[in-house]
């Protein structure tokens, strides 16, 4: 019996793996430290949410010349975990049952890599928006994660708390806002706050990347001897962030903000020739940024 357990237990993770698109480590250190993505599903979108900057006839160029899809678009929700022994350090985790179809996936992901939520240690937030936040609580309106501190940028906060955030947001995303507020106030008594360049728990360095949202932030992570930059959504789509960087993401809250770090993030890791993860990016997300003439291309990590 031990062993169909164990059979059954092997088919049901590589089931659960084959339905949420589970990604498993990328990079690895001989001190046992690795970082991995599991997918919390993905976002189905128009193409013409890709760019509020870019007109539609050029949009569908650029995603037709790479071989995409020029009516929809598939955006991967990948969380990145890091595992240091039992320190279990999730960067957003994911949108909860509650935001959009086929997202939401991350629980059954953490449950096929043997991850239980009580494991995990810290929670640290690229920034609020639902599917990076709203999987902080569980159905029942609790902390998903109940061993878990939670770490956002101050500056983040003030946004979404602002007498005007509203004003700043279209209709259709009010929602985003209530969705914040109430669940930064449910975390209130194990939230931490942080600025850019804080060290925001051991080997995690947060740094600037506003934009996207007004506190958004990315991560240098040390896993072993390597370094990893988790970049959130300050780069979220495979081809037009890298070759089109001018152009304002169709969420990005500040467009200008937007596109100056857009920039100079890809400058900075081609230049490092540095791996990244990114939130929406294909293959799990991981990668490089390679420089070509006076644009960028991701290569997915093999």
């Amino acid at each position: 019996m031990a062993n169909l357990d164990l059979t059954r237990r092997q088919t049901l993770s590589a089931a659960l793996g084959a339905a949420t698109g589970l990604m498993w480590t990328r990079v690895a250190s001989a001190a046992g430290e690795e970082i991995k993505t599991l997918s919390d599903g993905a976002l189905t979108l128009p193409t013409g949410a890709l760019s509020r900057s870019a007109n539609a006839d050029a949009i569908k160029k650029a995603l037709s010349d790479a071989g995409l899809a020029t009516d929809i678009t598939r955006n991967p929700l990948n969380v990145s975990v890091l595992v240091r022994g039992d320190d279990v350090i999730l960067f957003d985790c994911g949108s909860g049952p509650n935001f959009m179809p086929g997202a939401g996936k991350l629980p059954d992901s953490l449950n096929a890599a043997g991850i239980a939520p009580e494991r995990v240690k810290h929670v640290v937030f690229t920034h609020a928006h639902p599917d990076h936040l709203w999987g902080a609580l569980d159905d029942f309106g609790t902390p998903a994660f109940p061993n878990a501190a939670y770490y956002m940028a101050a500056a983040e906060r003030d946004y979404w708390f602002s007498p005007d955030v509203y004003k700043t947001l279209p209709e259709d995303r009010h929602a985003f806002a209530a969705g914040a507020q109430r669940i930064i106030k449910e975390l209130d008594s194990v939230m931490k706050w942080f600025k850019p360049g804080d060290e925001v728990v051991s080997g995690v360095s947060a740094f600037a990347s506003r934009g996207h949202t007004p506190g958004h932030v990315g991560f240098d992570v040390r896993v072993g001897n390597e370094m990893v930059a988790v970049v959130g959504d300050a780069i979220t789509h495979g081809v037009i962030s890298f070759q089109y960087p001018e152009w304002a993401g169709g969420f990005d809250q500040e467009p200008e903000h937007a596109i100056a770090s857009r920039k100079r993030l890809l400058d900075r890791f081609a230049n490092e020739k540095a791996q990244i993860i990114g939130y929406h990016l294909p293959g799990g997300g991981i990668g490089r940024v390679e420089r070509v003439g006076a644009t960028y291309r991701f290569v997915q990590k093999s």
